[in-house]
């Protein structure tokens, strides 16, 4: 009942605001690629607090999955999963920006957090662990998890935020032909991989499986807690702690996550 609602809320908006009836060959696109959009909507609620309205940013992924459909070049390279995954999270990131559930305060907290992260990352050689950050921001241990939360919220929502989504690790790693007829590209491709494998050579093989499984086999953070043994919560603060420091390696490259 629950999916039904799910559908049928966006659906029935689709068709009020451009006067599809159902049944239609473009509504049933729609529901063919509905799982991209509540994979999406899980892996953003992942990062935030649960008086998110996650009813409202499926809505939104709906639009962009919509968006996606029309818009989508089927004599590119890429597959319409992948176009549509970025149109939708785009969709949702907006709602979430237009809500604008992060205060000034946490903000804030999130920058100092991830200034912190990053300047252990550079002193340690490799991703900072819980005493370290906590020993560094002059919080308990206990209260990180929280505060890492925040954080990654206050990144997602952020307007100067320089990675987010729009472009996945993976492609970074892959699809080197897509730049084969420019030089330039090609090169500037090649040096963000340096930059990026030299970032991944500084995690724990831990550390390292959640980039695999999160970037390159799709799994939420609950699946990846599942395989690793380990709560959600942690892998959510792994995560955090790699995107903190391939922000700063790469996100002056306009590299964007």
């Amino acid at each position: 009942m629950t999916a039904m609602r799910a559908r049928s809320g966006p659906l029935a908006a689709y068709r009020a605001a451009h006067g599809v009836r159902g049944g239609s060959e473009q509504e049933q696109a729609v529901l063919r690629h509905l799982p991209l959009v509540h994979t999406v909507v899980e892996r953003v609620c992942a990062h935030l607090p649960a008086s998110v309205d996650r009813e409202d940013l499926f809505h939104a992924g709906v639009i962009g999955l919509i968006d996606a459909l029309n818009r989508f070049d089927a004599s590119r390279d890429n597959a319409f999963s992948t176009y549509a995954v970025l149109r939708i999270r785009g969709q949702v990131i907006d709602e979430l920006r237009a809500r604008d559930w992060v205060s000034r305060g946490a903000r804030e907290r999130a920058r100092t957090w991830q200034e912190t992260v990053n300047r252990l990352h550079a002193e340690c050689g490799r991703l900072p662990t819980d005493e370290e950050i906590a020993g560094a921001l002059g919080v308990e241990t206990s209260q990180l998890a929280d505060l890492e939360r925040e954080a990654s919220l206050a990144s997602q929502v952020s307007l100067e935020a320089p990675l987010g989504e729009d472009r996945r690790l993976g492609d970074t790693l892959v699809n080197a032909s897509a730049d084969a007829s420019d030089p330039g590209a090609a090169m500037a491709r090649d040096d963000t991989k340096a930059q990026l494998l030299a970032v991944l050579q500084t995690l724990t093989e831990q550390e390292r499986r959640v980039v695999k499984l999160y970037y390159f086999e799709n799994l939420l953070l609950k699946e990846i807690a599942e395989v690793l043994g380990v709560t959600e919560s942690r892998v959510c603060q792994i995560h955090g702690r790699i995107l903190s420091v391939l922000r700063l390696r790469l996100g002056a490259r306009g590299f964007a996550w």
